[in-house]
């Protein structure tokens, strides 16, 4: 089946580990000096693991891969304890995945497993990079309100890979990126 999944750069990978405990699914390991993807079972294809590579070698393509697999992840994250299990399911509602941190709470109750407590969606999730926001606005002219609000952004870069292509601001909207390094 075709679905996004992480993709490594084997040249620029330095082995340095940072993405390793970003993956919540357990699917990175070091091996041989090098982060790899040990099973597509277990990559969401979310991308958590992106933000702290320091030399862009990850990233999301769509190819080829076997499906993921929310059962196979529980059964490999459950042994690891409560502080795991928790980030893993605050990682799928940061990401909006509903169906999957489901199955991930179904396998919890069928297995007489407890729930750990974690944040709701309603809350600030494992991966706020990647939540949809909107800024308020109000009814002054833009130029007046670009005088007297401050900018937005606080940090950098700008991973666009972790936006949400169906977030309500991307709605009819143009985008242009540019950079100037």
């Amino acid at each position: 089946m075709k679905r996004k999944i992480i993709e490594i750069d084997e040249e620029k990978c330095t082995g340095c580990g940072l993405c390793i405990p970003d993956c919540p699914e357990g699917a990175l390991q070091i091996i041989e000096g090098k982060a790899r993807l040990v099973s597509d079972l277990f990559c969401d294809g979310l991308g958590a693991c992106i933000g702290t590579c320091p030399e862009g070698a990850i990233c999301v393509v769509e190819r080829e891969a076997g499906p993921y697999s929310e059962e196979a992840v529980m059964e490999k994250i459950v042994p690891q304890g409560e502080a795991v299990i928790r980030a893993h399911l605050e990682h799928l509602l940061g990401h909006n995945e509903g169906a999957l941190y489901h199955r991930a709470i179904d396998y919890l109750n069928a297995n007489e497993i407890p729930v750990p407590p974690h944040e709701t969606p309603a809350a600030p999730a494992a991966c706020p990079g990647s939540m949809a926001r909107t800024l308020p606005g109000g009814e002054a002219a833009e130029t007046e309100q670009a005088a007297r609000v401050e900018s937005a952004l606080r940090q950098w870069p700008v991973q666009l890979t972790l936006a949400n292509p169906a977030a309500a601001y991307f709605d009819d909207a143009d985008l242009l990126v540019s950079g100037d390094c």
